[in-house]
């Protein structure tokens, strides 16, 4: 089952504010003063400047959960990571702007392995938490999290 990322507002705003400025700079834009290194309307400008916009637009649009045979696949944009449901040791709430495979800064932290921990921010978090323990009853849930629902 796939789940999508949760999109906070301010995330939102920060990277379709980015597109937006890149987008503005070179419909209004002109060179500054002095020497540059790249100048936008350089073929390497325009390089950089669509290879940005393409990885913001592919993170945004591409940044899920998908629960598959015992593992969940994490993909965040291009980057991928996987992570086996048996090997999962406890479920924390966490409210983190720090960068993780997420869009929002309500995240779930997962801790897996030796103190290996992913943050994630699926959109039905309960559906994605009662399918984890489903598979793996031995998830420690922080008391955060619990709810009745969990138990059935």
């Amino acid at each position: 089952m796939y789940f999508p990322s949760k999109k906070d507002i301010w995330l939102s705003l920060l990277y379709w504010g980015v597109i937006l400025f890149i987008v503005l700079i070179y419909i209004f834009g002109g060179e500054p003063v002095g020497m540059q290194l790249i100048t936008y309307k350089s073929v390497l400008g325009y390089v950089l400047s669509a290879s940005t916009i393409g990885l913001l637009l592919w993170i945004w649009f591409r940044t899920g959960y998908k629960l598959v045979d015992g593992i969940i696949k994490v993909q965040y944009g291009p980057f991928r990571r996987t992570i086996t449901i048996k090997e999962i040791k406890k479920l924390n709430k966490n409210m983190s702007p720090f960068m993780a495979p997420a869009l929002s800064v309500d995240r779930l932290e997962i801790l897996h392995n030796n103190y290996k921990i992913i943050h994630v921010s699926p959109k039905n978090e309960e559906e994605f938490i009662r399918l984890l323990v489903k598979e793996n009853p031995k998830i420690q849930i922080s008391h955060k999290i619990y709810s009745e629902n969990l138990q059935q």
